[in-house]
C-alpha cells in the first residue's frame, strides 16, 4: 500500500520554502561595513557613519555612503577625537637664516653611542661642528662624564694656541651639557650655552646630520678596504690580505 501525500502538507512546504527565499533576498540587500549594517536606501546621519568608518574625510564619507546606497543626512561636526588623532608637532626652523662667517663663534655639539666597544674601550662619540666653516671635531669617550674634561681642554687649546675663541655653544638639555656649562664658567671661558627645546633635534640639525654623513662615509671606506665593522675595527684585528 503506497504512501498517501496530503495536498495541504505540500502547500505548507512550498510556503516555508518561499519564506526562506524571501529572507535570503532581504539579507542580500544589506550592506555591512565595519559596525554599519543598514538596508539599501536607509537614512543615516553623516556624523554616525563618519565615526563608524574611522573618521575619514567628509568627501570619503559621502562617497562610501553612496557606494553603500545609503541616504546621508545632516551636517558634519568637528570631532575632538579626530583632531587629537591628527595632531602633530609644529614645524620648526632648522637653523638661523643668516649663516655666520666668523670661525669658532658658534659650535654645535652632540653625543651618540655605538652598540660595539672599540679596541681602545670607547663607546661614545662626541662631535662638535663649527657653524661658519662646518669644520668637525670628534672625540671618542669611554664614559659620558668625560665630555666635560675633554672638551674644556679642547676649547682652551683653540683659544690659547690658535686664537679662536668660541662664544656660543648649541646643544640639547642633557645633564652632561649642564656640567659642561658649569666647567666653562669655572674656567672663565665666557661661553654662552644655547639649549634646544625638548624633542626638537631640528634646532641642532647641523651636528645631527654630521653624525649621519660621517658615519656613512666611514662605513663606505671600511667596506672598500675589506674591513668588517664588528670583528676587525672593534676587536683590533688586521683585515685579511687579498
Amino acid at each position: 500500500m503506497g504512501m498517501e501525500i496530503v495536498p495541504d502538507k505540500i502547500d505548507e512546504k512550498k510556503k516555508e520554502k518561499d519564506n526562506k527565499n524571501n529572507d535570503k533576498n532581504k539579507n542580500i540587500e544589506k550592506r555591512e561595513k565595519g559596525n554599519i549594517s543598514t538596508e539599501i536606501g536607509a537614512k543615516i546621519d553623516i556624523n554616525e557613519i563618519h565615526e563608524k568608518l574611522g573618521q575619514p574625510e567628509e568627501e570619503v564619507t559621502k562617497l562610501t555612503g553612496n557606494y553603500m546606497k545609503l541616504k546621508i543626512k545632516g551636517k558634519m561636526e568637528n570631532f575632538e577625537n579626530f583632531a587629537i588623532g591628527k595632531m602633530r608637532q609644529k614645524n620648526v626652523e632648522k637653523g638661523p637664516k643668516k649663516k655666520l662667517t666668523k670661525p669658532g663663534y658658534c659650535m654645535y655639539i652632540d653625543l651618540t653611542s655605538s652598540k660595539y666597544i672599540s679596541a681602545g674601550g670607547s663607546k661614545y662619540w662626541f662631535l662638535a661642528v663649527d657653524e661658519a666653516t662646518h669644520m668637525k671635531f670628534s672625540v671618542f669617550l669611554n664614559q659620558k662624564s668625560e665630555v666635560k674634561e675633554r672638551f674644556v681642554t679642547f676649547l682652551k687649546e683653540l683659544q690659547h694656541t690658535y686664537g679662536v675663541k668660541v662664544e656660543h655653544i648649541r646643544c640639547d638639555n642633557a645633564g652632561r651639557n649642564r656640567a659642561l656649562e658649569d666647567a666653562c664658567i669655572e674656567k672663565d671661558l665666557g661661553i654662552i650655552f644655547e639649549y634646544t627645546a625638548p624633542g626638537t633635534p631640528q634646532q641642532n640639525g647641523v651636528v645631527e646630520r654630521a653624525f649621519v654623513t660621517m658615519l656613512g662615509k666611514t662605513r663606505a671606506i671600511m667596506n672598500g678596504s675589506g674591513f668588517d665593522e664588528k670583528n676587525d675595527i672593534y676587536s683590533g684585528q688586521k683585515p685579511p690580505i687579498q
